[in-house]
């Protein structure tokens, strides 16, 4: 519309300069105002535009969610699990753990079972089941503290028995659960190993020789079972809380307690928990 009012000035403009050619030269006179429409032999002020923002405009920033786990299939939940452990072992936050590791049953052969009393006396010193509370600081290395027996978390997803998720307030809880494993060793193909601190067979026949039974390893048999972890992850993707159960049938042929030779069976059961955690 300005483009089309300067057009039609222009033309008056020339029009009134050839009507100038033909007319006698005037004396200039003062511009004549009408205080009611405001026209003038000048040109009317013309509007200036406001000037164009230059400011982009801001972008939104929303912090990292947590992923939906429990629309993950297993094998993205595993690595999502691992990932986490990992974070631990990295980030090495501050953490409580409490740990109890407990005979639950013992039978042997030796005299009909008769000394079987003395036997779970021997063996509960090693085990005494009463909770042992620890902590670490943050920074502190926790390679031997957690509840992984590996330095890093490379749990498969053939190793599990199962591995669920599911929403808590804002947090998710993932739950591994593992089937049996007999003689299971601290690395390699061991699948209890690769989610639990655990003991070999030499680790158990160590412990009774020092509390005064000799076995062989050959003999001995360690059957883990219903072993279980348990993780709660807050919305920042880190562990906040920690369970771990598992159980293990040990049986020993041929053991010695002096002059005596018979067999023996302990079942154990190893709980830990971590709460407390600070990053």
């Amino acid at each position: 519309m300005k483009r089309i009012l300067v057009f039609l000035l222009a033309l008056c403009a020339i029009a009134a300069f050839a009507a100038c050619d033909k007319t006698p030269t005037l004396e200039p006179t003062e511009p004549v105002f009408n205080t009611d429409d405001y026209t003038t032999t000048e040109a009317p002020p013309t509007e200036t535009e406001p000037p164009e923002e230059t400011t982009e405009p801001i972008e939104e920033t929303t912090e990292a969610q947590t992923p939906d786990l429990t629309a993950m299939d297993k094998e993205q939940l595993v690595q999502y699990y691992n990932d986490a452990v990992n974070a631990v072992r990295a980030v090495k936050p501050a953490y409580t753990r409490e740990e109890r590791l407990k005979i639950n049953d013992f039978k042997s052969s030796i005299l009909g079972g008769m000394l079987d009393g003395l036997l779970k006396d021997v063996v509960k010193k090693a085990m005494p089941g009463d909770p042992v509370v620890t902590s670490k600081k943050q920074g502190e290395s926790n390679v031997d503290h957690f509840f992984i027996e590996q330095e890093v978390s490379a749990v498969n997803a053939s190793d599990l028995k199962s591995i669920t998720a599911r929403k808590e307030g804002s947090n998710y809880v993932i739950t591994l659960t593992l089937g049996n494993e007999v003689n299971p060793a601290r690395k390699g193909a061991s699948r209890y190993s690769r989610v639990f601190q655990i003991q070999t067979r030499q680790d158990v026949l160590d412990n009774l020789a020092g509390n005064g039974l000799n076995g062989s390893v050959d003999r001995t048999t360690l059957t883990y079972r219903d072993g279980r972890a348990v993780v709660t992850i807050n919305e920042n993707g880190q562990i906040i809380r920690a369970s771990t159960e598992f159980f293990v049938d040990a049986t020993s042929k041929q053991a010695k307690l002096s002059i005596f030779t018979f067999d023996l069976t302990a079942y154990q059961q190893s709980n830990w928990e971590y709460t407390n955690f600070v990053y």
